[in-house]
């Protein structure tokens, strides 16, 4: 088990190294002088030339990376080109709206899959089943900013009760404000989910284990939660962690759907603007939390199912 952990350690250091070189790469070929960008149009090219070599860009491309790498994790990400300020400090600034909506987005989620899938499973060829398809179909065709714009004209402006954008600056308004936004993200992830579960959750109430249960007289309700849904569960929580992942570049959708100051609208604003620095510093960022969430998939799966613990 140890020797396993190892591995998948190492496997992630190559994974974020690889990721870190692809980054490095993509700024590299980006068009514009960063010298230039970062002074102003009208700066002499003497200033330009001194920011570039200040910047270390007149070094070879390869000394270039290691000294990104090292940047990197010293926890410098550069200096945005619209601001001058520290990218890491801008991130920083933006990544509490993205908090609140993923974890708002993912609890909505699960719980809204584990009640559909449950009901899909347990009335398995009923109206109840039907509609829980229909549900599931219709979800995925739809767009997440169709979702979100529907949600502000069916329920944010007849009722008042949420604001059709913005944060908010006190935590009853983050509340709130991150209402709509999380529900969109749901809509867009629990279909999948749904759809896996239910299917697992079919084939485990069809098992010998379940039927053995059943023939001692346990409730069907019991049969579902205790017996069938742990068992489901494994191949649910590998599901959850890639759409985790995907909640990550479904915010840059729904943060500007609905004005939210976060990472994904930060990300869209310096595309706008050819903000590279802030870009790269979004995308790795990005990146790292999808191998984060990979990872803690993957000891989920081994916590609730020995044998992916043996293997």
């Amino acid at each position: 088990m140890v020797l396993g952990v190892v591995r998948r350690l190492a496997s992630v250091v190559i994974l974020l190294f690889g990721v870190l070189a692809v980054v490095f790469l993509l700024g590299q070929s980006a068009p514009g002088d960063p010298g230039r960008q970062l002074l102003g149009l009208d700066a002499p090219q003497s200033a330009v030339d001194a920011m570039n070599h200040k910047l270390g860009l007149d070094r070879s491309l390869w000394s270039q990376f290691w000294s990104y790498v090292g940047n990197v994790l010293h926890g410098d990400l550069g200096r945005s080109y619209s601001s001058s300020e520290p990218v890491i400090g801008l991130i920083w600034d933006r990544f509490g709206a993205t908090a609140w909506l993923l974890v708002a987005g993912l609890a909505l989620s699960l719980a809204l899959s584990v009640t559909l899938a449950t009901l899909a499973a347990r009335y398995r060829g009923t109206w109840v089943d039907t509609a829980v398809r229909l549900f599931t179909v219709t979800s995925i065709a739809m767009p997440a900013f169709w979702s979100g714009l529907l949600l502000v004209l069916v329920v944010a402006l007849p009722t008042g009760w949420f604001p059709v954008g913005g944060f908010g600056d006190t935590t009853v308004e983050h509340f709130r404000s991150i209402v709509l936004p999380a529900v969109t993200l749901a809509i867009a992830t629990a279909p999948i989910q749904v759809r896996v579960l239910r299917s697992n959750l079919i084939e485990s109430l069809g098992s010998g284990y379940v039927e053995a249960a059943a023939s001692r007289g346990v409730s069907r309700h019991r049969l579902l939660t205790r017996h069938a849904l742990p068992n489901a569960a494994v191949p649910a929580i590998a599901v959850v962690s890639i759409q985790a992942g995907y909640l990550l570049f479904g915010s840059v959708i729904v943060e500007n759907t609905f004005q939210l100051p976060g990472l994904g609208s930060g990300l869209v604003t310096a595309i706008t603007q050819r903000d590279y620095p802030m870009i790269n510093g979004i995308t790795l960022l990005f990146a790292v939390l999808v191998v984060s969430f990979s990872l803690i998939g993957d000891a989920l799966s081994a916590i609730v199912d020995p044998r992916v613990r043996a293997s």
